[in-house]
């Protein structure tokens, strides 16, 4: 594609969100070979961030059709709206998976569409990452892995084998999870908390080692 008067060896990427998850996504982007077209932030209409315009809303891109696109925005539940959002508004977006350089992806390992795979970033051999998931900056996940749609490593998780992470489930800052371990969808593993028990279904844990403090609804907010 050409773009701004030279060629580029991807579309130029539509950035969606223009928060501090987007500049970190926007330096994914940078790494993976991808001209960063716009960022789209209705609260940040008609501004630059990193020098990139920002538009107010995806209708006001012109020729939309040409561009891949990227969800930055942090919270799970959300970008699972966003998501089916701009389907409505175009009939096949692309949403690339976005893997930094200094990641690692080992054998075997399948990574879904608008998944973003942050700087240092480790999966193991034989694990499956799904749709728009985030693998946040030095995460890792072990061999035989599991991550379902739209679920987060936060910077810092770990881990062990053969743990499986519920759709929309997020894991915070420093958490660990002991090998063999399944949660649930639309859990919250709070940040620096030991994990070494199965979750339910929606539920909120954290400590050392974590315990489920109360119940949650799919679609509660979670980061502030």
């Amino acid at each position: 594609m050409t773009y701004r008067g030279f060629t580029v060896p991807n579309p130029a990427l539509v950035i969606v969100g223009g928060g501090g998850h987007a500049t970190s996504v926007y330096n994914v982007a940078l790494s993976a070979g991808y001209e960063i077209a716009h960022f789209v932030d209705p609260a940040r209409r008609a501004t630059r961030l990193l020098d990139v315009e920002v538009v107010g809303a995806i209708e006001d891109i012109k020729a939309r059709e040409q561009f891949h696109f990227c969800i930055a925005v942090g919270d799970n539940h959300r970008r699972e709206v966003i998501r089916n959002d701009l389907s409505r508004l175009a009939p096949t977006p692309a949403f690339p998976a976005l893997i930094h350089a200094s990641a690692v992806i080992s054998c075997g390992t399948t990574v879904g569409e608008g998944t973003v795979v942050m700087p240092g970033a480790i999966v193991g051999p034989n694990s499956s990452v799904g749709r728009f998931c985030i693998l946040n900056t030095r995460c890792s996940i072990d061999h035989d892995g599991r991550m379902r749609d739209y679920s987060s490593l936060a910077p810092g998780a770990t881990t062990g084998g053969r743990v499986q992470i519920g759709a929309r489930t997020a894991v915070c800052i420093g958490a660990v999870i002991k090998h063999g371990v399944t949660l649930g969808e639309d859990c919250v593993l709070g940040a620096m908390s030991y994990l070494d028990r199965d979750l339910a279904d929606r539920q909120l844990a954290y400590g050392t080692p974590a315990r489920v403090v109360r119940p949650r609804s799919r679609g509660e907010p979670y980061l502030k």
